[in-house]
């Protein structure tokens, strides 16, 4: 079915949906304008689904119909905009927009590839590690993907491996996974992390700062990446008996990049895979030393990151951090005022506002006390056990991801209803929220991953096949499950469980 078709399809469904609701749930115990919300949220969620509108047209949609519709007041509906956690996110978008602006991110990539040998276990190593160094810089991890994808495919080609070969195929994995793995255990790594910690109660945001989530994810982290590096060893890593197709001179493919098809969703990434991939690991070379924007912005950085480490020491809340070194960076001229309203992501900035105002229409409509009444005991009889709460949460959001295809709108959508259903199981809402994260990202099919598709056609679809990324995707959540059942006893230990 062709675009057109489908969105019609879905428009004339959401509204369906939206009339049914109320129909379905009017014996259940809510007022008429509760219903009326539900019904609003379920037309949102399938209009998300089909991609009727853009995101953020959707959600501003929605949150005119809860003010003239649902009769919540609009301090509710727009609640969020007010909150630090918003706030920090736009400050994290534009201090992301001036390293790449001023090429600091970029040489600091390159800086990480260069100080590892140029073998393939330290290369993937190196590329693991770039995407663990740069991540908390950047919320956006399609941005990191633009940047570090067509530099594993120069690394690939450098070390003399054919295009698609499963040795070129460990190399893209380590790039993505490394940029993935980071995710969940740094808040400012990725918008999901602002999105999930601003749907958490006030008290929870105050006790999981950037330092203290990062604390209680360490577990989590620490097996992923050494059984994630080891899984690409052992599963694509050159040995002697196979057959690697690899080229004596290295290099790329006759007509690889350049006669390849790229999808035309992603513009920008094929023309960041345009460029001679083979050159890319001796740009810093040809660098030269700091310019002034560079060494400037890498004093801004400092001293932010600095001030949230210790945060505990001179109680400066971290967004008012952020801030301030967000007008340091434009003081400072790292960017114009024309890139600083074409570079930041304000379709996401007023998607994640509006739909983190939904914890205060729930509230305001009481549909989060029917949430916990309808969905307490089923939430209850996981609770009994930390380990089967972390598989049923992890199970749930694999499951539902093929159905809610944006990983932001579905750990908002998660979260709201599971907030208050996992309080009133006794248990930290903070255990669900890194958990969802932790499975929010699978890449079966292409359309689960906008991320993932990214860095696919940055490398001009000429490194990975789908086929076995898919294979792969299946290794790296049992991976990641494994991380979090390891976590279970020191959450235990953190109190997180009741």
């Amino acid at each position: 079915m062709s675009q057109k078709p489908l969105r019609i399809a879905g428009a004339v469904a959401g509204i369906a949906a939206g009339a049914a609701v109320p129909l379905l749930c009017g014996s259940d115990g809510l007022s008429f304008q509760a219903n009326c919300g539900l019904g609003i949220l379920a037309w949102a969620i399938v209009w998300w689904v089909c991609r009727v509108l853009p995101e953020h047209a959707t959600a501003l949609l929605m949150a005119v119909l809860f003010v003239t519709v649902a009769g919540v007041p609009t301090a509710s509906v727009f609640a969020a905009f007010a909150t630090p956690t918003w706030w920090l996110l736009l400050a994290a978008f534009g201090l992301g927009l001036g390293m790449r602006q001023c090429g600091l991110l970029r040489r600091m990539a390159l800086a990480v590839l260069r100080a590892f040998p140029r073998t393939y276990r330290a290369q993937v190593l190196g590329l693991l590690t770039a995407g663990t160094l740069i991540g908390p810089l950047v919320p956006s991890m399609a941005v990191k993907a633009v940047m570090l994808a067509p530099l594993s495919l120069g690394v690939s080609d450098s070390l003399g491996y054919e295009r698609k070969s499963r040795a070129a195929e460990g190399l893209f994995l380590a790039m993505f996974t490394g940029i993935r793995n980071i995710a969940p255990a740094v808040v400012s790594a990725s918008i999901i992390g602002y999105a999930i910690l601003g749907l958490l109660p006030p008290d929870v945001q105050a006790r999981f700062d950037m330092v203290h989530w990062l604390l209680a994810m360490l577990p989590w982290f620490a097996v992923v990446s050494l059984l994630n590096y080891l899984a690409i060893m052992a599963r694509y890593a050159p040995t002697k008996g196979r057959e690697w197709r690899a080229r004596a001179g290295g290099g790329p493919r006759q007509g690889s990049l350049t006669g390849s098809a790229a999808a035309p969703e992603f513009p920008a990434a094929v023309a960041v895979a345009q460029a001679p991939p083979t050159a890319e690991p001796a740009a810093l070379e040809e660098s030269g030393p700091l310019s002034p924007q560079e060494r400037r912005m890498a004093a801004i950085m400092a001293c932010c990151v600095a001030l949230w480490v210790t945060e505990p020491l001179h109680a400066i809340a971290s967004h008012v951090v952020a801030l301030a070194a967000l007008v340091a960076t434009i003081a400072c001229g790292i960017f114009t005022k024309e890139e600083f309203k074409e570079g930041i992501a304000w379709d996401s900035l007023i998607f994640i506002g509006v739909v983190f105002g939904l914890a205060d229409v729930f509230a305001s409509l009481g549909i989060d006390e029917w949430v916990v009444a309808l969905c307490g005991p089923a939430v209850q009889s996981l609770a009994a056990s930390p380990y089967l709460f972390v598989l049923g949460i992890g199970a749930l959001t694999v499951a539902l991801r093929f159905l809610i295809v944006s990983e932001t709108p579905f750990a908002n959508l998660f979260m709201v209803f599971m907030v208050p259903v996992a309080l009133g199981a006794g248990i930290d809402p903070w255990v669900v929220g890194a958990t969802v994260y932790a499975m929010v990202s699978p890449w079966f099919a292409p359309y689960q991953n906008v991320i993932y598709l990214t860095a696919y056609y940055a490398t001009g679809a000429e490194m990975a096949r789908q086929a076995e990324m898919a294979r792969y995707c299946g290794i790296y959540l049992g991976i990641s499950m494994i991380g979090l059942l390891v976590s279970v006893p020191y959450w235990q230990w953190l109190g997180l469980f009741g």
